[in-house]
């Protein structure tokens, strides 16, 4: 068991001082870095585990996740992206079965995605005209400067060097492009996991925050740092609805969270989120230093 497990340094710092954040089961943990905060699973599963999952995580049981939870999130999210950039050529790191890409007509849009599983490239390929790549961000090989969009949504989490990611991202996007970064909101899902909430939401005791396949658990500071540090400028960050399935309760409650949600963010002036998602748009700086990564997740 341990021997499929390995420890890892900060991706912010590169620094192994940290504290217990939340417990597991058997060696999974969650541990907040005591320099930045930065909450990460230290130990976790190797590169090699990891990347097993990654090619799974599209499955024949389970591609509802992927569009009919998110189409309308999806959708908010493609109008907030072409609030800044109307049309040009636009990649989907991770794009699952493609839904993302209904949002972005062919007539303006030069459309591509990478992802790691084979069943979500096929269902991708077979409903969406797209040029699609089954591997990693790195394995692709895109050109410098290339692309005029690039938008990684509910994923970076699960990346694990989420600086090199980044990175990557800043060499292929194109002078004063967007990126778009979708993740969790630290403090919803905090709730989220609580043993109440599962019990109101599911009926049952949830498996926990430290038992989920989630690497980072990123808050607005440490995500604005990770940002900054790979060479964008956090233009705005938009509160998003959670992808949450089943009953018409359930539903309810989602939908009046994600107003609440909003609400704070706008009294607050969006220094305080409790929103389910967050979606961070931010722009290249090309002339901007960026960090070197600590070489992590590396097979």
């Amino acid at each position: 068991m341990a021997e499929a497990f390995e420890f890892v340094p900060c991706v912010l710092c590169g620094q192994r001082e940290t504290r217990r954040f939340a417990p597991g089961k058997g060696l999974a943990q969650l541990v907040r870095c005591r320099n930045d905060g930065l909450v990460f699973l230290n130990p976790r599963p190797t590169a090699f585990a990891l990347r097993e999952f990654h090619a799974g995580f599209v499955r024949e049981d389970n591609t509802e996740l992927f569009d009919g939870y998110r189409r309308e999130i999806l959708r908010r999210e493609a109008e907030a992206v072409k609030q800044l950039v109307p049309e040009g050529s636009l990649l989907d790191v991770g794009c699952a079965i493609g839904t993302f890409f209904e949002f972005f007509p062919v007539d303006c849009w030069r459309r591509f995605g990478v992802d790691t599983s084979g069943l979500g490239v096929q269902r991708t390929m077979e409903h969406h005209p797209a040029q699609i790549f089954q591997g990693t961000l790195a394995e692709a090989h895109f050109p410098r400067n290339f692309f005029d969009v690039v938008t990684i949504l509910d994923m970076l989490y699960y990346a694990p060097d989420p600086a090199a990611e980044l990175c990557e991202v800043h060499r292929i996007l194109k002078d004063d492009g967007v990126l778009a970064v979708e993740i969790p909101g630290l403090a919803y899902t905090r709730l989220r996991a609580s043993a109440p909430a599962c019990w109101l939401l599911e009926g049952r005791s949830g498996p926990g925050l430290a038992n989920s396949r989630h690497l980072y658990h990123f808050s607005p500071q440490t995500i604005r740092r990770l940002l900054g540090g790979c060479g964008f400028r956090v233009q705005q960050m938009l509160p998003e609805q959670a992808s949450l399935g089943g009953g018409r309760f359930r539903q309810r409650l989602n939908r009046w969270h994600f107003q609440f949600a909003r609400t704070v963010h706008r009294a607050t002036l969006g220094k305080v989120s409790v929103a389910g998602k967050e979606l961070y748009l931010a722009r290249k700086e090309p002339d901007a230093r960026v960090w070197k990564s600590v070489g992590l997740g590396r097979a």
